[in-house]
């Protein structure tokens, strides 16, 4: 039976937060709160299943959506699959299933990791990748000429990405609040998050069309956005992270608005209020503090940062961003972090 994976997305999308808003209302009930972890975990699981066998039938014998109009049909199940796993939208289904996955096998025994805080890409993933209406419904039954033949190599790649970022979020989210951070706690997910923007750097005939390439520029500066925060964890084990740092926190609203120099003068689809909502979220962002959001050395630095990155992902959902200004705000937000000791250490000694 046929559901359509249309009604199925639509129904995660909007469910998701549904399920965050309520996870955080039970947290101080520890019993009824291990329950419901458990029902929104198998949830996301048996929706992110149903999305993906729902696809698949699409392309076995009789196309019943676009998705398998445009990569083919299969009398076979498993050729059928392979179908599925070559388009774009779902290989970024299978990153969202492998990753949910792998986050539930490599979970404590307690059962107790966050879906509000694990389950974040998955909105991406699902929401802005499967965004173009791949798997509309359809009645004519002609195939694309142009179908590839299916090869087993889409599926790996999902399989590597959705393994790849779920240890990375299993490693990384134990280190954002902490207040002091080692080598050794930080290596390993440096690394993975790493690989990861290596991986979504790569541009092939699949990852280069929309919406594939906006999902893989948010991993992209997701991941960049982890790496810095982590950088920026580490630079407060440093003295000179003590005391009066507002000479760090200055150089960075000075990086911040080199970086959006550049993008006003090399941006390809240059946007006045795309750089104004960068701006203003970097300001806000460092004022979050102040509010007893966060007490950390540099709290202001890293979520003026944070603020930089939230709405930059949220101008590249909207295909605000062309990759020139991406890469700008990339390297900004990534060598940020790497001054703030310097300038401190120089500036306030001088002082």
């Amino acid at each position: 039976m046929w559901l359509g994976v249309e009604p199925l997305l639509q129904l995660f999308v909007l469910s998701l937060p549904i399920l965050w808003i309520i996870e955080w209302r039970s947290t101080s009930e520890n019993i009824r709160y291990i329950q419901l972890t458990k029902l929104f975990t198998y949830y996301i699981l048996i929706i992110l299943v149903l999305i993906m066998i729902q696809g698949i039938i699409g392309h076995f014998r009789i196309p019943l959506h676009h998705h398998a109009i445009l990569w083919g049909i299969s009398d076979s199940i498993i050729l059928s699959s392979l179908h599925f796993s070559y388009g774009p939208e779902g290989r970024l289904i299978l990153i969202a299933l492998f990753y949910w996955v792998y986050t539930i096998v490599r979970k404590d025994k307690s059962f107790s990791f966050q879906n509000s805080i694990y389950s974040i890409p998955l909105l991406p993933i699902i929401g802005v990748g499967t965004s173009a209406q791949a798997f509309a419904p359809v009645t004519d039954s002609v195939v694309s000429s142009y179908a590839p033949i299916p090869t087993v190599y889409p599926l790996i790649f999902s399989l590597i990405i959705g393994i790849i970022l779920g240890e990375a979020m299993l490693k990384s989210i134990p280190l954002i609040l902490e207040k002091k951070l080692t080598i050794n706690e930080l290596r390993f997910a440096i690394i993975l998050w790493t690989i990861l923007v290596i991986i979504v750097s790569n541009e092939d005939s699949i990852s280069s069309l929309l919406p594939f390439s906006t999902t893989f520029s948010l991993i992209f500066l997701s991941s960049i956005m982890m790496i810095t925060d982590i950088i920026g964890g580490f630079s407060e084990t440093f003295p000179e992270s003590k005391g009066e740092t507002w000479p760090s926190l200055a150089f960075t609203f000075f990086l911040i608005f080199v970086a959006l120099l550049l993008i006003y003068f090399f941006s390809l689809e240059r946007s006045l209020l795309g750089i104004g909502i960068i701006l203003i979220s970097a300001t806000l962002g460092s004022q979050l503090p102040n509010l007893g959001f966060d007490n950390r050395n540099r709290s202001a630095h890293r979520w003026c940062i944070f603020g930089v990155g939230i709405a930059s992902l949220l101008l590249i959902s909207f295909v605000a961003l062309d990759n020139i200004s991406i890469n700008i705000i990339a390297v900004t937000i990534l060598i940020t972090p790497m001054t703030w000791n310097i300038v401190d250490r120089y500036l306030v000694r001088s002082n």
